[in-house]
């Protein structure tokens, strides 16, 4: 069987220069109407405004500390400190600075902008598993499968609902691929630098393609230089400025041990196997290996030619994703906590394989009678419902958990307003509250102080928020034992608000 054909894309060659004298605007119109990631991406934020308005919209834990280190950005009364929060991350952020200029919407800005890129991520999928197909009706096949199978990747459907980046990093990573096989190297690389701007494992990939740019595409070095200054300006010195620590979130990550048990490796190896379902795996290594066999009984051709070809760049998506594994494994091991979701666009590039691999068992079968090919696919598809119908079930419950951390962050506001605000819980400078845990941003947030001034634990005097212990709210605050039993001044909802104090203390500074 020959090599397919190399992977051609009309629709995204550079459009020609417009002539002296042509009307501006028709080479304008022409490069919008053949950039797809614009036109999905304009799509994607429109759909992801729209859900903000009929789904439930609420940020988790560390979405709510990006939004406030962004407030803090553009707010003048508040220091800019990162601490006592979760590890920083430099994209979210430079997104939410710009949305803490609009105040109360911020929080709502910043799900949209998650939901728009977890959307993007899904176009992402579907545009490269069709382009690798080799476009028509099996390319759409295989770009449906593609996405499907991203939405059934752990967490993805809470990840959604509750504004974390990790969509955003399936987005990025997936279309920075697609770019760079598109020849649009500039757009290309920048989607590579906001890579490297949620996950560190990205920064051997980017030095890698960096590298090469500057050698082979001399124009684009200024883009290349600003990039790779960005990545360590953006990660170090925000952290330096606002902690006094540039390695600030390296520490954090080392801090927590990720659960790993006795025997790193197998645990890590073990977590990248089960974050995108089963099926998906398999169909994407049977991919893998057609396409190696057929570059292997190709090998007397030209190697430019076969690594261009359908095959060949299948190939090379693998060797992406094992190149990722490869990284997030040798950093769980020199202490990093080797999380499922470091994986992610491993996994994504997994999920575009599994899609083209359905399409190709599909193809070769139909070799044989037009009708064995669709039936191959169907049955295939439908062999993989065992493996999803627990994803499916975890995906459809998180409408109503988000719902209830809604009703769960409405009630903590009237606990606020019920104990008369930001100057009733912080009467001075030194003043401090304590929440459960997993609010503990929220709550910062809602106060409009920085995060160091919300703890979760009461470690001395001042106001504590409890709520139930449970998946929303974590647990609740450990108190001091020097302090005395809590007295309690209001209630909202499911929220109790104590008043803690030691004896003999001064207690001016103790909220209301």
């Amino acid at each position: 069987m020959a090599a397919e054909t190399a992977v051609s894309a009309p629709a995204d060659s550079a459009p020609r220069p417009a002539r002296r004298g042509e009307r501006l605007g028709a080479g304008d119109w022409r490069r919008l109407a053949d950039s797809p990631l614009l036109l999905w991406g304009l799509a994607c934020v429109a759909a992801a405004a729209v859900s903000a308005a009929v789904l439930p919209t609420v940020p988790s834990y560390d979405p709510w500390a990006w939004i406030v280190w962004g407030r803090e950005v553009s707010d003048p009364h508040l220091s800019f400190a990162i601490g006592g929060g979760p590890s920083w991350k430099p994209l979210p952020v430079i997104f939410t600075a710009i949305f803490g200029l609009f105040g109360g919407a911020a929080p709502t800005l910043w799900v949209i902008t998650a939901r728009a890129g977890g959307l993007l991520g899904l176009a992402g999928a579907f545009q490269l598993a069709r382009r690798l197909t080799g476009g028509g009706a099996w390319g759409v096949v295989a770009g449906v499968i593609a996405a499907a199978a991203i939405v059934l990747t752990q967490d993805w459907a809470y990840y959604m609902f509750r504004g974390t980046s990790e969509p955003m990093l399936i987005a990025t990573s997936l279309w920075a691929i697609d770019r760079l096989l598109a020849g649009r190297h500039g757009s290309a690389f920048v989607l590579a630098v906001a890579t490297s701007l949620m996950r560190p494992e990205a920064w051997p990939l980017l030095a890698v393609y960096a590298v090469w740019l500057w050698l082979r595409r001399p124009s684009l070095r200024v883009l290349v230089a600003a990039g790779v200054l960005a990545v360590p300006f953006f990660w170090f010195v925000p952290p330096w400025i606002g902690s006094g620590q540039p390695f600030l979130a390296a520490v954090h990550a080392h801090e927590y041990n990720g659960h790993l048990g006795s025997n790193r490796l197998l645990t890590v190896l073990g977590r990248g196997v089960d974050l995108q379902v089963l099926p998906a795996l398999i169909v994407g290594l049977v991919a893998v290996g057609l396409s190696a066999m057929t570059l292997l009984r190709e090998r007397g051709a030209h190697p430019r030619r076969l690594l261009a070809s359908r095959d060949g760049l299948t190939v090379a998506l693998a060797i992406f994703g094992l190149a990722w594994w490869a990284v997030v494994i040798a950093m769980t091991l020199d202490g990093y906590p080797g999380l499922e979701r470091f994986y992610l666009p491993a996994a994504a590039a997994i999920c575009v394989l599994g899609g083209i691999g359905v399409v190709r068992l599909a193809r070769l079968c139909g070799r044989r009678a037009a009708w064995l090919g669709p039936a191959v696919a169907v049955g295939l598809l439908a062999a993989s419902v065992p493996f999803t119908t627990l994803r499916i079930s975890v995906a459809r419950a998180q409408e109503s958990i988000a719902a209830r951390a809604v009703t769960r962050l409405d009630e903590l506001s009237a606990a606020v307003a019920a104990v008369g605000g930001h100057h009733a819980v912080y009467p001075c400078h030194s003043s401090f509250a304590a929440v459960n845990h997993s609010v503990q941003t929220a709550l910062a947030w809602k106060l409009h102080v920085t995060l160091g001034r919300v703890g979760t634990s009461m470690r001395h005097q001042g106001l504590m928020f409890v709520g139930p212990h449970d998946s929303i709210d974590g647990g609740a605050p450990r108190i001091d034992p020097r302090l005395t039993q809590p007295q309690p001044i209001a209630q909202a909802g499911v929220w109790r608000v104590y008043r803690m104090t030691s004896p003999g203390a001064d207690t001016r500074c103790v909220g209301r």
